[in-house]
């Protein structure tokens, strides 16, 4: 486990797949595992770096309000240096899953084309009017090509996925059938459907 600074403590990342791959996919969970490789059979069978940064619930309070001093605004930043450190002077894919999503979304704005592949997993849409008003204009400008997946029990449906991908200015869905979602609850996650998102955000760089 590595360590990158924010605030007074540190934000914690691992990396796995390929050291000294030409392409890096940085990838933004929650939870336990939110640094470990989300399925270690498919990474290996693409010739890619990950680096998978663990956030928690105070790296995400405020998401609406970014250019300020709320922590998800300071996160965002935090990432930024710590993008610009692992891969310099290079385009890199980005993905959010869950709450992570829109820390991921904010953070491609703030890259721009520097960010040429976004996935969001399981990513609900703003709940609020003032959240909406305040992330459209984001999407509408953003540079990458994104991907965004829904399915199974949630957290996310397709209504979700669809306000994305309509205020995006190149984006795809895709809807996850049941019987690809192996986990316990029936909620899709990114190791079921890591294979997609890896195709998307690290194009070309599948072994053959």
């Amino acid at each position: 486990m590595s360590l990158a600074p924010w605030l007074d403590g540190e934000l914690g990342y691992r990396s796995f797949g390929a050291p000294g791959a030409p392409r890096a996919v940085f990838v933004l969970r929650t939870g336990d595992v939110s640094t470990t490789d989300p399925d270690a059979r498919v990474t290996s069978g693409y010739d890619v770096r990950v680096i998978a940064v663990g956030l928690d619930a105070p790296e995400l309070e405020d998401p609406p309000v970014f250019g300020g001093q709320t922590p998800a605004g300071l996160t965002v930043d935090a990432l930024r240096d710590l993008l610009e450190r692992e891969a310099p002077g290079t385009t890199v894919g980005l993905v959010g899953e869950r709450a992570a999503g829109p820390i991921a979304i904010y953070l491609a704005a703030a890259m721009g084309p520097v960010v040429d592949r976004l996935a969001i997993v399981g990513v609900s849409s703003p709940s609020d009017p003032l959240s909406r008003d305040l992330r459209t204009p984001l999407l509408d400008h953003l540079d990458a090509e994104a991907l965004v997946i829904v399915g199974g029990e949630g957290p996310a449906a397709i209504t979700d996925a669809e306000w994305y991908v309509g205020r995006m200015r190149s984006a795809e869905m895709q809807v996850v059938p049941d019987v690809e979602i192996g986990s316990v609850t029936g909620e899709l996650t990114l190791t079921s459907v890591w294979d997609r998102v890896l195709h998307h955000v690290a194009p070309g760089a599948a072994r053959r």
